[in-house]
């Protein structure tokens, strides 16, 4: 009783689910990051300094958005310049001990001034529970210069980034462009893979725990030297 002969999902198609997913592939080439610093830096009205050095953090140490937007400064060892992400923090679930360049601990020593008191390095800017910045935050700002909406919101700037000849990117395409970039630079695959945290899958992720530390130190270091001017 009340079986029925037809699907009644053959009326639906591709396009009711949102169409097919296609995977992301703007790479912001190492060229292209002057410029887009510079118009960061312009409207800093719009785009403020923590935002700014957010972007240069999740480029040079290439982590995932929330892992550093959550980050809070007991992970930090500034003195021995270490990030030791914890794998409960880690959206992967693998801990990983990243190394800071010297132009990162600029960066979260300027941070730490402005943070003041705050557990976080980013301390939210309005009432919050999780007393760090909203997971839009960047997200938002970054969107606003290529003159899109965020959210009902007009964009305050217009296409800045867009005038400027930057094609529009997301906050995620940042990992990419980290890892495209060390790959120019000759860094090895494996070691620069671990520099983003990627796991390898199978047999051999299993049986290679190798954390290629000191290849990453150098790794790092490089990328900073390319991205702080």
């Amino acid at each position: 009783m009340g079986v029925t002969h037809n699907n009644p999902a053959n009326s639906f198609k591709t396009k009711h689910a949102g169409g097919i997913e296609k995977s992301r592939t703007r790479t912001p080439s190492l060229e292209e990051w002057p410029t887009i610093f510079s118009v960061m830096s312009n409207y800093q009205a719009h785009f403020v300094r923590d935002n700014y050095l957010a972007i240069a953090l999740l480029l040079v140490l290439g982590p995932r958005k929330e892992e550093l937007i959550g980050l809070p400064w007991d992970e930090l060892d500034l003195q021995n310049k270490v990030w030791y992400l914890p794998a409960e923090r880690a959206k992967n679930g693998y801990a990983i001990d990243i190394p800071l360049p010297d132009q990162a601990i600029e960066w979260f020593t300027e941070l730490k001034i402005k943070a003041g008191k705050s557990n976080y390095v980013f301390p939210a800017r309005r009432a919050s529970k999780s007393g760090y910045i909203s997971h839009d935050t960047l997200n938002h700002a970054l969107t606003n210069l290529f003159g899109k909406k965020t959210g009902k919101l007009e964009s305050s700037t217009g296409d800045v980034l867009g005038e400027a000849g930057i094609k529009y990117f997301r906050i995620h395409d940042i990992r990419r462009s980290t890892r495209t970039i060390m790959s120019k630079n000759k860094v090895r695959s494996e070691v620069a893979e671990k520099c983003i945290n990627h796991v390898k899958k199978g047999v051999e992720g299993i049986y290679n725990q190798d954390a290629y530390f000191d290849e990453r130190v150098i790794a790092h270091q490089q990328l900073a030297d390319q991205i702080a001017p």
